[in-house]
């Protein structure tokens, strides 16, 4: 059944935006441009001390088989709490890092590239999320959209351009009121983004 399109909003490439989701609103992440991954922070509306995991995400798919460490059925937060915040309805990639949690931040890009002055997804949701009192402290798991990982027998992995492309997109049914922070991940000359950072597009549609 066609919904109604209620919000629409662009990402731009190295940026972050946040919307917030009503409870039966389905909240859609796209790829716009092409391959890209985005780090996204989920939040109760209504109390930030609940908020998307990706541990207790990825055992109680893979548990109760309804799903694996690149594809869920249902999004839960943190214990205590343990509730459904996201049912997916459609997913047209069906390959994200739903085992990390993980993102980008001003001390991976000193470590790793010995770089002081890069955009990177922390920042980016500390930015998108600021008007609603959520600071750097507050944000917890992301989930990985459209990051593609190959993980090795050794524990090692290795990051692969995304299987996702323009046209892409997760469609994701709010269980609850959310607050989603996206990032539209900043790395270039790497294969996470398939070497350009790109524009992300958000979509939230009326419930049925």
């Amino acid at each position: 059944m066609p919904r109604d399109l209620l919000t629409e909003i662009s990402i731009p490439a190295c940026h972050g935006r946040a919307v917030e989701v009503r409870k039966g609103q389905v909240l859609r992440i796209e790829l716009t441009e092409g391959k890209q991954v985005g780090d996204c922070a989920f939040f109760n509306l209504h109390d930030f001390k609940e908020w998307f995991h990706v541990g207790q995400t990825w055992a109680t798919n893979v548990m109760l088989g309804h799903g694996t460490a690149k594809r869920f059925k249902y999004f839960y937060s943190k214990p205590p709490r343990d509730n459904v915040m996201f049912t997916v309805l459609e997913d047209t990639c069906g390959n994200h890092f739903g085992s990390c949690g993980g993102r980008c931040s001003g001390g991976l890009y000193k470590l790793r590239d010995g770089l002081t002055d890069h955009r990177h997804c922390q920042g980016n949701l500390e930015e998108a999320l600021a008007p609603w009192g959520v600071t750097g402290d507050d944000i917890g798991d992301c989930f990985n959209v459209f990051m593609n990982v190959e993980v090795h027998g050794d524990g090692g992995f290795t990051i692969h351009p995304p299987t996702a492309d323009k046209g892409d997109y997760i469609d994701l049914l709010a269980e609850m009121d959310i607050l989603a922070g996206v990032s539209a991940c900043p790395r270039e000359g790497a294969p996470v983004n398939d070497g350009v950072p790109k524009a992300m597009g958000l979509k939230i549609f009326a419930g049925a």
